[in-house]
């Protein structure tokens, strides 16, 4: 490999390092999820058997569609400022997931008959990979469509213009 080559490559990783977080950022984004759902599997579990399973499924589904829009709609200016409400929001929304596990689970073995249970308790488990699925999917297009309409020139050409101040809104 020639020497300019080397060069290349040399700044493509250069490039690919600025476009991640660092290490422990994205430890502390993924890391507060997991207690949160630590934490709202063993609060939810407790609460739905004192309060009743459904009333409380309710309460783990709002807390994740609202924490799911808040971590979207994370604020501030300073990337630490946008990182510490992100984060704030991702320990509820872990929180919620972490309730709608046993609940759901539970809830759907109470109701289920003997002969379809099994079939149904799978669906439940299962449709967490639809939605990882359908989530993928729909980031993609969303994604696919902004490009389309919002053009800007690659962060190797400008880093500053790469991104469009219209990415906050998507």
């Amino acid at each position: 490999m020639s020497g300019e080559n080397n060069l290349k490559v040399l700044n493509a990783l250069d490039v690919a390092k600025t476009q991640c977080l660092p290490p422990n950022v994205s430890a502390a984004v993924n890391g507060v999820a997991l207690i949160g759902t630590l934490a709202g599997q063993l609060f939810f579990g407790w609460l739905g058997d004192k309060m009743g399973r459904k009333k409380v499924y309710g309460v783990t589904l709002m807390l994740m569609c609202g924490c799911s829009i808040f971590s979207g709609l994370s604020f501030g200016h300073e990337p630490k400022t946008v990182m510490a409400t992100l984060c704030f929001f991702r320990f509820w929304l872990g929180f919620g997931i972490g309730g709608d596990y046993p609940l759901s689970a539970t809830i759907m073995s109470e109701y289920a008959n003997k002969k379809t249970r099994g079939a149904f308790i799978a669906a439940v488990f299962a449709m967490q990979g639809f939605g990882i699925l359908a989530g993928g999917i729909f980031g993609m297009i969303l994604s696919s469509a902004f490009e389309a309409r919002f053009k800007a020139p690659a962060y190797e050409v400008d880093p500053i213009g790469s991104t469009a101040p219209q990415a906050d809104y998507v």
